[in-house]
């Protein structure tokens, strides 16, 4: 047989199965048909014979297209996407935090949420909160007013301007200082805000010549007006790379 002979095989070969196809395909959907105009528990299948049975394969499907493609990342019951994925991060030790806002719905009535101010606002409409009183069995106890403070910042690392900026704000803002693992300098006793003094793993300001917690010292700064409390630092976390 030569080469002309095996392409009329092969063609004759691809029309008759071209020709099952098609015809199993005719006496499939007239079964269908008939099977669908005869049954009588669904209506759409009834009134629709064949192209009615596309409601319920689409039915089924839908909710897979509108978990990938239609849903929102909040609307879905009773887990969403959003708090599928925190979840599906957090179990593989990756970070989930998300940054450029948030995916939450913010419009609703009684939504927290931080804006910028873009005038000061005035003392007759600030709101007060209630002071949180730390130590209430300390001799002296100390009621912070304010929920935002400034965190520990080293004298030697920012400096002298710095320091007394810092400490110049603190004391306009009513909210404390803390002083960081480098101790305490006169530049912090200045303007007179309330101060908290942090105890780092090298002891800063209260060690003793032999590296050990300078008793003594520690006294003496807890007697300073101005040191309201004292933060220790069990230990320091390495940021290789990205500086302190």
């Amino acid at each position: 047989m030569g080469q002309s002979g095996w392409l009329i095989g092969l063609m004759e070969f691809m029309s008759l199965l071209f020709i099952f196809v098609v015809g199993s395909t005719i006496a499939a959907l007239v079964v269908l048909y008939i099977i669908d105009r005869t049954q009588r528990t669904q209506a759409i299948r009834h009134n629709y014979p064949v192209v009615g049975r596309l409601r319920y394969l689409l039915e089924h499907l839908g909710k897979f297209f509108r978990q990938y493609f239609f849903a929102m990342d909040r609307e879905e019951l009773p887990f969403n996407r959003a708090q599928r994925s925190f979840v599906y991060r957090a179990s593989k030790d990756l970070d989930t935090t998300a940054s450029f806002g948030s995916t939450r719905d913010l419009t609703p009535v009684g939504s927290v949420f931080f804006v910028n101010c873009p005038f000061p606002t005035l003392a007759t409409d600030a709101a007060t909160s209630e002071p949180l009183v730390i130590g209430p069995q300390c001799p002296r106890p100390y009621a912070a007013p304010s929920l935002f403070n400034i965190s520990g910042m080293s004298y030697g690392a920012v400096s002298k301007p710095a320091v007394q900026a810092l400490t110049q704000g603190a004391a306009r803002a009513g909210c404390w200082l803390n002083t960081g693992e480098g101790g305490l300098s006169p530049y912090h006793l200045e303007a007179g805000c309330d101060l908290v003094f942090q105890i780092g793993t090298a002891k800063y300001g209260v060690r003793t010549p032999d590296g050990r917690l300078d008793h003594d010292r520690l006294r003496d700064l807890a007697a300073l007006a101005p040191v309201r409390m004292f933060e220790i630092k069990l230990s320091q976390g390495a940021k290789p790379g990205k500086g302190g």
